[in-house]
């Protein structure tokens, strides 16, 4: 269920909020860009060390300080059993920023996961895309090493 919520916006701002409709592209509307950025600012509030970031993808939660994405925390993550410590010793990152992607993937889990499946296109994809790539596989802590 939706309401209508009208505000008054100055007239530099309009010219903002358009600016910010044409990058999105696709034909995106002052409404819709008005409606993204308003989700995006009440998650930043909501979720200390999360900002959005603009990518080849579309605009993706990222946390503050790493430049990564929510979505590459969570996959690595999930291979430390999503233990916050292990994934900041792994990544030489502060815990306060691994658990902050935790937090956000909690409250959004369809939409970090839709970002790890978009992600992941397996290696003969990304051997067609870039003929010359070598992928080198690397264990996670405790495993036997990849051959």
């Amino acid at each position: 269920m939706s309401q209508t919520v009208s505000l008054r916006l100055p007239e530099e701002m309009i010219g903002r909020l358009d600016r910010f409709a044409r990058m999105l592209g696709n034909g995106a509307t002052r409404a819709r860009a008005g409606l993204i950025l308003l989700d995006e600012a009440l998650k930043e509030a909501e979720f200390a060390g999360i900002e959005f970031c603009n990518t080849s993808l579309g605009r993706q939660p990222y946390v503050k300080q790493t430049g990564m994405a929510v979505w590459e925390f969570i996959m690595v993550a999930q291979e430390f059993e999503m233990d916050t410590s292990r994934v900041a010793t792994h990544l030489s990152c502060p815990a306060e920023s691994v658990q902050s992607a935790l937090n956000y993937y909690r409250a959004y889990p369809d939409e970090i996961d839709l970002a790890i499946a978009d992600n992941d296109i397996g290696e003969e994809r990304l051997k067609r895309m870039f003929p010359n790539l070598h992928v080198t596989a690397f264990a996670a802590q405790g495993e036997e090493p990849v051959t």
